[in-house]
């Protein structure tokens, strides 16, 4: 119990000690692979993003809208678990940990991202980094990777997490909640309607907090909270009425504009806010989560491929380039846009375990993998 007490608290970058993980870490461990997946099956359905004439655009919308979840889910699984961080570590500890956990690997694989870019694929002009400016301007606007944007999301969260972490007491739950109930009602639901209904909000009315701080929190309060019969029937169904929401209202916008009309879009829109938080208590409340806390050979398998999702994440969009390349795919259709997301996680993952098995040979090195 000693080495699961103190056990690194994972997000994107899980970690396993091998001792026999509770319910609650399983918990995180599923949502973590699931959130990846459909990272990838979100990324499979890109030309949900094109052209909306299309019976392909109809169909890779479903995925989108279904998968919406897989970003906002993992700031709430980085709440769930570094929210008291200061009863397992030091801040000090916190952010040695963010650093050789999340912004090397991060650096490193933005680094091949740019040579990959420039010197393999050629989407990248070299004369557009030839100068150390140049380069510093196309990394913090993602020019190496569109996806990378989520890092400077998470690094952010974590540099407010320890002013964040002061608050995770038992005696301040109730003023968490009602936090999370005012940016639900004056950030979420008002804000997406009067979008909608083309009236000018004026967003100062709503709570100076960024969408995935909110989830940070959120993540930390449902970890810590039984939620009854009722609320769990009442946060389903409005889950489902989001969903058909953002789907109707995007496809009827789309279809009349001729273009995507994204009017109802964005992870602080109250939809996304019921379909996460939904998906985070299905997977916390699944009896599946304790058959697994009780197998230790399946928790610690569970663990280690939750612990690839950071680097999965990092390369995925390599392999899914060469997959599409070597096997001559058409992107729009259906097989690439379902099997496909299924072949890239397989084969990023094999990839990963590969790296970190290579790397753990190195005595400099292997510290910054589990």
């Amino acid at each position: 119990m000693k080495n699961v007490k103190n056990k690194t608290a994972r997000s994107l970058e899980n970690v396993h000690t091998g001792d026999c993980l509770t319910n609650r870490l399983v918990y995180l461990d599923l949502l973590n692979v699931l959130a990846i997946v459909a990272v990838i099956a979100m990324h499979c359905n890109g030309l949900v993003h094109g052209n909306p004439m299309t019976r392909a655009w109809n169909t890779s919308l479903v995925v989108e809208c279904i998968c919406y979840f897989a970003v906002p889910i993992f700031f709430m699984i980085s709440g769930a678990n570094l929210m008291k961080y200061r009863e397992r570590y030091s801040t000090k500890v916190f952010f040695k940990k963010r650093v050789i956990k999340v912004l090397i690997p991060f650096l490193f694989w933005a680094s091949i991202m740019f040579l990959w870019k420039i010197f393999i694929i050629k989407s990248i002009n070299i004369n557009t980094v030839n100068s150390p400016l140049k380069i510093l301007n196309a990394f913090f606007s993602n020019k190496e990777e569109a996806t990378y944007y989520f890092m400077f999301e998470i690094l952010g969260i974590y540099l407010i997490l320890p002013l964040f972490s002061m608050f995770a007491k038992e005696s301040n739950k109730k003023v968490l909640w009602f936090t999370v109930g005012l940016y639900f009602i004056f950030n979420a639901i008002i804000p997406n309607i009067c979008k909608l209904l083309k009236v000018n909000w004026n967003t100062s009315l709503g709570v100076p907090i960024s969408g995935y701080a909110m989830y940070l929190i959120l993540g930390y309060l449902l970890s810590e909270t039984k939620l009854t019969k009722k609320q769990k029937v009442v946060l389903y169904i409005g889950a489902i009425i989001g969903l058909i929401y953002r789907y109707i209202t995007t496809f009827i916008l789309s279809k009349n504009a001729g273009v995507v009309t994204k009017t109802t879009w964005g992870y602080s829109s109250w939809h996304c806010i019921l379909l996460t938080m939904s998906v985070f208590m299905v997977v916390k409340d699944t009896n599946i989560c304790k058959r697994i806390s009780e197998n230790k050979k399946i928790s610690n398998i569970l663990a280690s491929i939750s612990g690839c999702s950071f680097g999965i994440y990092l390369i995925h969009m390599i392999v899914k380039y060469y997959y599409v390349q070597i096997l001559h795919i058409n992107t729009a259709v259906w097989h690439f846009r379902t099997f496909g997301v299924i072949a890239i996680y397989v084969i990023s993952l094999i990839i990963v375990m590969i790296i970190v098995m290579i790397i753990k040979k190195v005595p400099i090195l292997k510290k910054i993998v589990p």
